[in-house]
């Protein structure tokens, strides 16, 4: 009898854990990701729209969003500084032959609110540029957009922390601050 009633109750909570189980989110058109920063020149921007990876949550309500975790997976050569030799510069930096991607995997994210639809987000996660992984914590937006999610949000860091030796050029007259800000613009489909 206990058999048979721990069974029943197992084929009723199928469909609800079912139902609760994580759905795998990917990332669609329009999602960007960039790095910016100065030096004692100009300012600069490299950018990329090859954004791959997937966010595994409960759904797009922002109550859902909450329990979510992810990964995202950028070429470092598909960073574009529209400057054929900057673009050199930046990728002999981040030592992309020996490192061909930028990664960051979010293992923590707390959502607030600020309508059904929007909330502010921290993400805690795994950072890595270069082959250095460290723990960061990037603040954004996260917005329904359709049947899914816009979510933005930016970082500063230093290259340093990372190993990357900013470029310096022109017998160092030329050097590129180590402070950067990593962003991002992301689709989020199901």
């Amino acid at each position: 009898m206990r058999n048979q009633l721990f069974a029943a109750a197992l084929i009723l909570a199928t469909p609800a854990l079912l139902a609760s189980s994580a759905a795998t989110l990917t990332f669609g058109n329009g999602s960007k990701v960039w790095v910016e920063g100065m030096s004692t020149v100009r300012g600069f921007r490299c950018e990329s729209t090859q954004v791959t990876g997937t966010a595994d949550a409960a759904g797009t309500e922002m109550s859902q969003v909450g329990q979510a975790r992810g990964e995202i997976t950028i070429p470092v050569q598909t960073l574009d500084c529209r400057n054929g030799t900057m673009n050199g510069h930046m990728r002999t930096a981040l030592k992309a032959a020996q490192n061909p991607s930028i990664r960051f995997r979010a293992i923590s994210v707390r959502v607030t609110p600020t309508s059904p639809a929007q909330g502010t987000v921290a993400m805690t996660g795994q950072l890595t540029i270069a082959g250095q992984t460290r723990e960061v914590t990037i603040d954004g937006t996260a917005a329904r957009e359709g049947n899914g999610l816009r979510v933005r949000g930016s970082e500063r860091i230093t290259m340093t922390d990372f190993g990357v030796q900013p470029p310096r050029l022109m017998a160092g007259t030329m050097r590129v601050h180590a402070p950067v800000t990593v962003g991002f613009d992301v689709v989020l489909r199901p």
